[in-house]
């Protein structure tokens, strides 16, 4: 369980978007006139902007632990 909090922790984007993927592609197959399609398109697009964004902050912190404090 330690394992995942830090996960979840050290990944918020890409938890919030499997979480949002994950709601989108239920709801599709439980209400049966959401189109399966349109729900598979946000799933997928979700995913690879939760991943690029999770990249993005990960550049920036790693940018800003190596960068020296101005006195």
């Amino acid at each position: 369980m330690q394992k995942i909090k830090a996960f979840i922790y050290n990944n918020p984007v890409r938890v919030a978007a499997f979480v949002s993927s994950t709601v989108a592609l239920v709801i599709s197959f439980v209400v049966p006139d959401v189109p399966v399609e349109p729900a598979i398109a946000f799933v997928l697009s979700a995913l690879g902007l939760g991943e690029f964004a999770q990249r993005a902050e990960n550049n920036k912190t790693d940018e800003a632990l190596f960068t020296e404090i101005p006195e």
